[in-house]
């Protein structure tokens, strides 16, 4: 197929890491004081544990420590604001 290249896209896959990771933040860490509620999961050392429990009931397949990391950036840029 000879496709030009101002024709050509890359196609955003299906769950990525971002959309997993504010899903995550919002349904089971809580979008009110998200920031706090964070870092208090992380204290615990659940924080990798409660990823990997929620993505198997999601039945999705991704790596926790990229939403960890992800997490933890979202904390650290946006200091408890959500938008």
């Amino acid at each position: 197929m000879n496709v030009t290249p101002e024709h050509m896209f890359r196609t955003k896959p299906a769950v990525d890491t971002e959309d997993l990771a504010l899903s995550f933040m919002e349904e089971e860490v809580g979008r009110f004081d998200w920031s706090a509620n964070w870092k208090k999961i992380k204290e615990s050392g659940a924080a990798r544990q409660r990823i990997e429990d929620w993505l198997a009931a999601m039945r999705v397949d991704h790596d926790p420590n990229e939403i960890v990391a992800y997490l933890d950036r979202l904390t650290d840029e946006r200091k408890g604001r959500w938008l």
